[in-house]
């Protein structure tokens, strides 16, 4: 199971904030076993020298037709010729892309954005414009293994199933020619809703269940019913984060969040998709990531 533990990059905030460099942190936290990286896209990741590049790769995008951009991204991945199908004005801005693959070749990596799924959007064309090049851009961040996972922390808890089944639809019939595994989070929603509208459409499950907590250690559903209807086909991921009265902890240790029952619910049922460590950001993110590792070596052993 834990050979697909990895992490979402969010718990690098702090460090690229005070100047390390998204790829060097990408190679070192492969070399030490998380090998599973989901780019979460944010404002620390914006306001960064890769989140320059991601700007400039989102402006090339839209030169490009679906197809052309498809043939770039398996291109460059495959090592093959990507020289003679982009601009002579993009050729920079592609080497720069090609070095990067060369550096995380051994990696996976997923993408996923903030997007308030779950609610009507005010301009349909540009919602489905921001999923379009979110698309492309998970397509080239991993051709071979594509995701990209949506997470909703903006709509209210009560929503409308049918408006975010709609959006969902029109999601997913957005560049068929791509095979790409779409998902969504449950953030601030009951797991079990996120789930019912995951069934319905025919998409997947990221299921993160310190979002179940709050603050004093209750639960905002009951997580028998939702562990009783899930079934493993619909999870493509799992976020393991530890929460407590302060909030999201640093690490994964004990806390609000039972690990040694999620994990030997997962194992039991034959769980096959990876494992993400969210802690939260600190200025020893690695360490941090080591030892939540350890805790859950520990909590598999005694589970």
């Amino acid at each position: 199971m834990f050979e697909r533990l990895g992490i979402v990059t969010n718990i690098w905030a702090k460090r690229m904030e005070n100047g390390d460099q998204f790829q060097e942190l990408a190679v070192q936290f492969g070399q030490d076993g998380f090998q599973h990286l989901e780019v979460r896209d944010g404002d620390y990741l914006r306001n960064s020298e890769f989140g320059n590049l991601v700007q400039e790769i989102e402006a090339a995008i839209e030169v490009y037709t679906v197809d052309q951009w498809k043939d770039i991204c398996e291109a460059i991945w495959n090592y093959k010729d990507w020289e003679i199908l982009v601009k002579d004005n993009h050729k920079y801005l592609f080497s720069q892309i090609n070095e990067f693959v060369k550096r995380v070749s051994d990696l996976t990596l997923s993408y996923a954005i903030s997007h308030s799924w779950l609610s009507f959007p005010s301009n349909l064309e540009v919602d489905s414009n921001q999923i379009r090049r979110a698309k492309q851009l998970a397509y080239l961040l991993c051709p071979h293994q594509a995701r990209l996972r949506l997470v909703d922390l903006e709509s209210s808890v009560e929503h409308n199933p049918e408006i975010a089944a709609a959006n969902l639809q029109r999601y997913q019939s957005l560049l068929p020619s791509y095979p790409i595994v779409f998902a969504v989070e449950n953030a601030k929603q009951p797991a079990i809703q996120i789930l019912d509208l995951v069934k319905e459409s025919s998409l997947f499950l990221t299921y993160d269940e310190a979002n179940v907590y709050q603050s004093d250690g209750t639960t905002i559903e009951g997580l028998e019913i939702f562990w009783q209807e899930v079934e493993m086909e619909d999870l493509t991921s799992v976020h393991f984060k530890q929460k407590a009265s302060q909030g999201v902890l640093n690490q994964v240790k004990d806390g609000f969040v039972d690990f040694r029952a999620i994990i030997r619910r997962l194992d039991q049922n034959g769980y096959t998709g990876d494992l993400l460590l969210e802690n939260a950001p600190s200025d020893q993110p690695l360490e941090d990531a080591i030892k939540s590792r350890e805790y859950l070596y520990l909590q598999r052993c005694r589970a």
